[in-house]
């Protein structure tokens, strides 16, 4: 007879406990962080090569000269911060900012989730963070879940400490 270890991948996701709200949103300011640098760097480089980069020396600059069309800004950043999600998402459950934290993204089942739930996931915390962050309060009056977790069929589980 094998006896069964205490591992991580021992126990079933499903089985996993279901994270706070704090632990949450501390993984997504680690998260905000990466995601800046993503966003930025790429924008200062594309402002450095479409124009001379300077700016008015005359006074204080109260307004920086924009650095493309608005719309394609905000498309740059709405399709960066989604592709970011759903990449870490359908790969492993996990973004830089979850694994910080020992968080996991599962579906209610267990498994890994799936590119329905992951795209529904979206625009549902955008949502639960756009109502003053409503949608993740409502995990300390339903300890099932926030509003994109029911929605999307997902959870966020803590993973268990790794033994050295």
């Amino acid at each position: 007879m094998v006896a069964q270890s205490d591992s991580p991948s021992s126990i079933p996701a499903s089985a996993l406990p279901i994270a706070g709200v704090a632990r949450r949103l501390l993984a997504m300011v680690y998260d905000g962080f990466l995601l800046f640098g993503l966003l930025v760097v790429p924008l200062l480089i594309l402002r450095a090569i479409s124009g001379d980069g300077s700016l008015p020396a005359d006074g204080v600059v109260h307004e920086l000269p924009p650095i493309g069309p608005t719309w394609a800004v905000r498309t740059y950043v709405v399709v960066l911060t989604a592709g970011f999600y759903l990449y870490f998402w359908r790969r492993n459950g996990q973004t830089l900012g979850m694994q910080a934290w020992r968080l996991k993204l599962v579906s209610v089942t267990g498994e890994r989730p799936g590119w329905r739930q992951c795209l529904l996931r979206i625009p549902a915390g955008a949502l639960s963070l756009l109502c003053g962050g409503l949608g993740y309060f409502w995990l300390w009056y339903d300890r099932t879940g926030t509003w994109h977790d029911h929605l999307s069929n997902t959870r966020v589980v803590v993973e268990p400490k790794r033994r050295r």
